[in-house]
């Protein structure tokens, strides 16, 4: 029944099996207070005009039986109630009704009791609620008890007209409290309706989530993740299409200046030079498409490779990038500096390489010539963190916040330089990712570009 039943029913059954339980205790917790409370009262009544009764009896027991059983019955009479007299061993002496003879011995519950005086009710079949009071004394040296059995109707009544008059005020209230928790349960489970109704209605092609939701609260947090998963799928897909469109014209772009080259190549043949420069621009083309294909490749299979970690030296990393640069920076004219502390990195070495040479390659590429490119590493605030920071063409403020999306390239990027796909920080977004790591940049136009890795 829980599976399928919706939240607000069963807030609304939980809220009402709840005060029904509450209900139920105060019923019983009230009900026989209220009726304590009157059986002590009756019981004082009965002990006071017990206590008077047995003042008449300090010169007749156990001396004169005959004068005994006239006063019960005198007093008898005016109050209405059956007195019996018992001796010491709570045997009948004498009784007011005449019925029960001397020394008779008595089968009931207050005899047993022991505090006295003190009085028990009792629900016969034949008399309806009845009250026994026991009551003891002494004259001289005899001991005896005086047992009064008066009718307690009135009090059976009166507990029975409260309880009803109770079962009447809880009923209404139970009924109230439905109605209330209804309320109450409709109105904490509404937001929960709205999101469903708002989910229902997103499609693949309309991608829309808006509900309002006041109170600062987990269904606030919830609304608030939602959202964000909704926007984020939003710009998942502005970024596949623009994926697939920028990719399309990538590829498109060296496929068309190779189909000219190669149109045109047997109306050179003839003519060396030309010749060999059209070879020459041909074999460019297909290295800039090789390029572009491969970086597509690794940024699609970045999160599927495993990320083997190993330590690896800082002299192994300026090792490293001298080798792959040296030669580089200074056919550039630019020159790369070091300035490393110590540290050792816990991390996948080729990943780790590849985001390195994407930045140095960046930063030589977009640097003037005569200028220089400085790698440096230190211990920062828990973390292991190497930059790569260069004086070149800068990046500008409204640029910022894309440089790590698949194919951007600000427009003084590809004026400074055309030989760029615009993956290479899409690429070492991933791999610093990957690491559980973190990237800052810090860029000023035409100043220069410091980029921070850091890592544990």
């Amino acid at each position: 029944m829980w599976k399928v039943m919706k939240i607000q029913y069963q807030l609304w059954l939980i809220y009402s099996c709840v005060f029904i339980c509450v209900t139920l205790v105060v019923y019983m917790v009230v009900s026989r207070t209220y009726e304590h409370r009157l059986q002590v009262g009756y019981e004082q009544v009965s002990i006071t005009q017990g206590t008077t009764i047995l003042n008449q009896f300090k010169e007749t027991y156990p001396y004169s039986p005959n004068r005994s059983i006239g006063y019960l019955r005198t007093y008898s009479e005016q109050i209405n109630s059956r007195l019996i007299m018992l001796d010491e061993e709570k045997k009948v002496y004498v009784d007011s009704f005449n019925q029960l003879v001397p020394n008779t011995i008595l089968h009931l519950t207050i005899l047993k009791k022991e505090t006295v005086p003190g009085s028990i009710f009792s629900n016969t079949e034949a008399f309806g609620y009845v009250q026994y009071t026991l009551l003891p004394f002494q004259t001289g040296e005899s001991k005896g008890y005086l047992l009064m059995v008066q009718d307690a109707n009135e009090l059976f009544a009166e507990v029975t007209s409260f309880q009803r008059w109770m079962i009447q005020t809880l009923l209404i209230a139970v009924f109230s409290f439905f109605m209330i928790s209804y309320i109450v349960s409709t109105w904490f489970s509404k937001p929960i309706r709205q999101i469903i109704t708002q989910l229902k209605k997103i499609t693949p092609q309309k991608r829309v989530f808006s509900v309002k939701h006041q109170r600062q609260d987990e269904v606030k947090a919830l609304i608030d993740a939602i959202k964000n998963m909704v926007e984020e799928l939003n710009l998942y897909d502005d970024r596949q299409r623009r994926f697939l469109s920028t990719s399309s014209h990538e590829l498109k772009t060296p496929l068309t200046t190779m189909q000219l080259i190669v149109e045109n190549l047997p109306y050179v043949r003839e003519q060396e030079a030309l010749y060999g420069e059209f070879v020459q621009d041909l074999a460019f083309q297909v290295k800039k498409m090789q390029r572009l294909v491969d970086q597509l490749l690794r940024i699609n299979s970045i999160w599927d490779d495993k990320c083997n970690k190993e330590l690896i030296n800082i002299h192994d990393i300026q090792e490293h990038l001298l080798d792959s640069f040296q030669y580089i920076a200074l056919g550039n004219e630019i020159e790369l500096k070091f300035d490393l502390e110590p540290l050792e990195f816990y991390v996948d070495r080729e990943l780790f390489y590849r985001a390195l040479e994407n930045l140095v390659s960046n930063a030589i590429r977009y640097s003037p010539k005569g200028r220089q490119v400085k790698i440096t590493s230190k211990r920062e605030k828990g973390w292991n963190k190497i930059s790569i920071c260069d004086h070149g063409i800068g990046i500008g403020t409204e640029d910022l916040p894309h440089i790590f999306e698949l194919f951007f390239r600000s427009n003084d990027a590809t004026e400074w330089n055309q030989d760029g796909t615009g993956l290479g920080l899409t690429i070492v977004k991933q791999i610093v990712d990957l690491h559980n790591g973190r990237i800052e940049v810090y860029s000023l136009k035409n100043q220069g570009t410091c980029i921070n890795l850091f890592f544990n």
